[in-house]
């Protein structure tokens, strides 16, 4: 009778190496594609400003709100500086973006829910929240709880079918939506009407606001005699530019006549004029 023994298993030593080789280089991949993609999603949450002069602010940023005036307040690495809402263009915050809207008088930072032509955003202030409603061309209104189909109707106009449909009572507020969507649709399929509407990328005139900040800034940096009441007269200015009020001859005249001697803010002083002037 032939005899059996119990010997051990063998390996082929090439056959094992290749195993294990195999298990080395998935290993190597799946650490190789973590250290690729872990800093993709860390800088990708990362919190940051653009200035209406085209800087990125990237830090800390808490936005205060203010009775008229938005502000933020960045930070980073020990550096502490506030901004007013007229020198944020918009801002990034835990993946949402909130952008400067004048309302009631004011100036404040509101969040994007929808963009197109006619923008969809969400806001909270002094206890209040709500929800607002801005076309390209500045003009805006809050969402309104009463006379809604009347109100929507009469504010998106530009666009017939819309409005009728409003007036028909065919949308109420829960398709809200479903409305902005229409309207979009409607000025994109116009081109005149678009052209018309697509004025500015929000209700902030950038050009006049960005000439104010820069001759301020300059005028900061100098030293004269009439240095304060030059301030002032930028303070007012910029007060009313926020507002889209018209600038009174007085202002200008006085600005020119305290700034005119100063040769180092000469250029400044003509953007702000000449913006003024559109």
């Amino acid at each position: 009778m032939k005899k059996y023994t119990n010997k051990p298993l063998h390996v082929h030593p090439i056959s094992n190496n290749r195993f294990e080789c195999k298990k080395f280089v998935r290993s190597s991949i799946k650490l190789t594609l973590a250290f690729i993609v872990m800093p993709f999603f860390v800088s990708a949450q990362y919190d940051y400003a653009v200035t209406f002069k085209g800087d990125t602010l990237k830090g800390e940023l808490k936005i205060m709100s203010y009775d008229q005036l938005d502000r933020v307040q960045w930070s980073d690495r020990g550096e502490k500086k506030v901004y007013t809402a007229l020198q944020i263009k918009f801002i990034v915050k835990s993946g949402k973006i909130y952008e400067p809207l004048r309302y009631e008088n004011g100036i404040q930072f509101m969040q994007v829910i929808k963009s197109g032509f006619l923008s969809l955003y969400s806001f909270s202030h002094q206890n209040a929240e709500g929800e607002y409603l801005a076309k390209k061309d500045g003009t805006g209104i809050e969402v309104p709880n009463l006379n809604f189909k009347k109100t929507m109707a009469k504010y998106l106009s530009e666009c017939p079918d819309v409005a009728k449909r409003l007036e028909k009572g065919e949308f109420t507020k829960k398709d809200l939506d479903r409305i902005i969507d229409l309207y979009n649709n409607c000025l994109q399929s116009n081109t005149n009407q678009s052209s018309r509407v697509a004025v500015r990328p929000n209700a902030i005139d950038n050009e006049k606001i960005l000439a104010v900040n820069n001759l301020m800034e300059k005028v900061k940096l100098e030293d004269f005699a009439s240095k304060k009441d030059a301030l002032d007269l930028l303070n007012d200015i910029q007060s009313k530019v926020s507002k889209n009020e018209s600038i009174p001859n007085y202002l200008m005249e006085g600005l020119k006549s305290y700034l005119t001697p100063i040769p180092s803010v000469g250029k400044e002083l003509e953007a702000l004029i000449s913006s003024l002037k559109k």
